[in-house]
């Protein structure tokens, strides 16, 4: 058997298994064709951007007075009352409270998470901390709340 009758076997082989595994074949011909596009087009433009410095943009926050943070927290608070959500609230030295009502179990956790979140920033501008609880009102078990060290809002229920 010279060379070219040994290429020959081998070619018909070949052409044997591709017609008995086009799957496979399909497979490892896009492997090659995906390794030569990334290989490739890499190459052509070999810089990298630069960072370009950014200026720092710095928010500020607008102070509330705390009569204005109070009468937004009790309109708030009645506007809650009003829709079921929240029964009533204590916010003191001794208890900061919201006790949930019937129409809290109701609404998504986004909405949970926003509702308490404003309570939170409203509570802040009066007092100057977030920390407080949700519980609901004829069980008297926690739903949510922010936490004292974190500030992190988690809901329960």
């Amino acid at each position: 058997m010279n060379a070219n009758s040994k290429i020959e076997l081998l070619s018909e082989k070949n052409k044997a298994r591709i017609k008995k595994h086009p799957f496979i074949t399909g497979f490892v011909v896009l492997i090659v064709i995906i390794f030569l596009i990334n290989t490739f087009s890499g190459s052509s433009s070999s810089t990298t951007p630069t960072p370009q410095p950014v200026a720092q943009q710095t928010q500020t926050v607008p102070t509330v007075s705390k009569e204005q943070a109070q009468k937004d927290l009790t309109d708030f608070m009645e506007t809650a009352k009003k829709a079921k959500l929240v029964s009533s609230y204590e916010f003191s030295d001794r208890a900061n409270e919201v006790f949930i009502d019937s129409m809290w179990y109701t609404q998504k956790v986004d909405f949970k998470k926003d509702f308490i979140a404003k309570i939170g920033m409203l509570k802040k501008a009066l007092t100057g901390y977030t920390h407080f609880e949700a519980k609901d009102a004829y069980t008297n078990e926690k739903v949510a709340e922010i936490t004292a060290f974190s500030q992190s809002i988690e809901i329960y229920k």
